[in-house]
């Protein structure tokens, strides 16, 4: 006796909540029918294609000094849509680290970040190469990590410590 109360009670129980969920449900997809109608005189925001982070090295003296990681972001111009920019990301990618190593994005004044001008110029070269041109509104470095923070390099014509001198031991009036 008590299983078919058990029965019609689940039965209610999930027919009520059924109804309850259904005028939220309808809700919803009139809103978005409704915001779809009046974004029509919108414009749609620029596609903008975040790319992976890279490492790329800080090079100085021809010695690896560091590696800083980039976040960096592709904005296409209007009309453009994203998937020109399908399956190449990698392919850029590379070519902006193959760049990097043959000739590095060093700032005189730093050794944990890049030159984020030079940097864009290139990224935006490669793109339009492999996109074509005309179809890149803007490239933007979103975040520079250093892998090590380095004291930055010594500024050209300043003044070092000199290193000791090799006088012998012996005499302390010898002044080199």
């Amino acid at each position: 006796m008590t299983r078919p109360i058990a029965a019609s009670r689940r039965a209610f129980l999930t027919v009520s909540l059924a109804l309850l969920a259904t005028p939220a449900l309808a809700r919803s997809a009139k809103k978005e029918k409704k915001g779809s109608k009046e974004g029509e005189g919108e414009e749609a925001p620029d596609p903008v294609i975040k790319l992976q982070s890279m490492a790329l090295p800080i090079i100085a003296n021809g010695k690896l000094v560091n590696y800083v990681f980039v976040q960096m972001t592709i904005t296409l111009k209007d009309g453009v849509p994203t998937t020109v920019f399908d399956e190449k990301e990698p392919v850029l990618r590379d070519a902006i680290v193959r760049e990097a190593h043959a000739k590095p994005f060093i700032r005189p004044d730093s050794y944990v970040a890049l030159d984020e001008g030079r940097l864009k110029a290139s990224v935006l070269r490669q793109a339009n190469g492999l996109i074509g041109p005309g179809k890149v509104a803007l490239v933007t470095v979103v975040k520079q990590t250093p892998r090590n923070f380095i004291p930055p390099p010594p500024k050209p014509g300043a003044q070092t410590k000199p290193a000791p001198s090799a006088a012998p031991a012996g005499d302390p009036n010898l002044v080199p």
